[in-house]
């Protein structure tokens, strides 16, 4: 018998959205953190950044 090959559908590569990020992290913050990130336009750079420059000491 021969073996038929799929008409339709499948994964096209460089098909579909490009990651725009590594991974999402949620965590929890005391009141004093929601309180400075309240007033922080793009909170993700700012944790980014604060973070790196920690390990950055």
């Amino acid at each position: 018998m021969e073996t038929q090959t799929k008409q339709r559908g499948g994964k096209r590569e460089g098909a579909g959205r490009k990651k725009t990020t590594a991974k999402q992290i949620g965590f929890c913050a005391t009141q004093e953190v929601v309180d400075v990130l309240a007033d922080v336009a793009n909170k993700s750079e700012f944790i980014c950044k604060a973070i790196l420059a920690y390990i950055n000491r």
